[in-house]
């Protein structure tokens, strides 16, 4: 009897803890779950943050292919000087477009002469693209870009949303040079934030473009 007494009673007593063990182990386990909400909370606003910034920069990626593609075109030309004989250079950026424009602010202006035969004396057809910045529902902007030829309006893209001011342009020279002065490199300045609401600050980039034609 003696025997089974004794195991009965070191059974009851590793059936349960101690306070101070219990203790031990609330502190113990309030130290991992606050390390471990610590990590979930950084591990979640850094993935929002990257997001955002992923779709922020597909939009500067998308107009940079229209912008670099527009300005390397740039170039509208005179009739032929029998003095250089060359086709000099009119003024080619922040030219008013024949065609009419969605209603917004203009950004800028590119042109370039088009030439629908090989014969120098025939009259070229004005090509331009204009970008718009157009206001939307949630008080930013979308960039337009509006092509035309002549008074007819080609295409009208939306190459950026989300813009939270107005994208500026500026040359390397004055924008609205004729001839050698006609800028070379035309850079478009933007600022766009997520479409989402994701983040506050704005994403800026500056877009460049070169002029191929001399």
């Amino acid at each position: 009897m003696p025997v089974i007494e004794r195991l009965r009673r070191r059974l009851r007593d590793e059936l349960g803890f101690t306070l101070i063990e219990l203790l031990a182990t609330v502190i113990i386990m309030g130290v991992i779950g606050a390390g471990i909400v610590g990590v979930v909370v950084s591990y979640l606003r850094f993935t929002v943050d990257t997001q955002s910034r992923m779709t922020e920069s597909q939009d500067v990626q998308f107009a940079a292919v229209y912008w670099q593609r527009d300005v390397a075109s740039i170039g509208v030309r005179r009739a032929y000087d029998e003095d250089s004989k060359t086709f000099p250079l009119d003024p080619s950026v922040e030219v008013d477009p024949d065609c009419v424009l969605p209603s917004g602010d203009t950004v800028v202006t590119l042109a370039w002469s088009d030439y629908e035969t090989p014969d120098s004396t025939s009259t070229p057809t004005k090509i331009t693209v204009t970008y718009v910045a157009r206001s939307n529902a949630t008080d930013n902007y979308e960039l337009i870009r509006v092509r035309c030829t002549g008074a007819n309006v080609d295409s009208t893209i939306e190459v950026a949303h989300s813009l939270n001011v107005v994208p500026t342009a500026t040359c390397d020279v004055a924008c609205t040079g004729s001839g050698a002065n006609v800028p070379r490199l035309v850079y478009l300045h933007l600022s766009v934030l997520d479409p989402d609401g994701n983040g506050t600050t704005a994403y800026t980039a500056t877009l460049t473009g070169e002029r191929r034609q001399t």
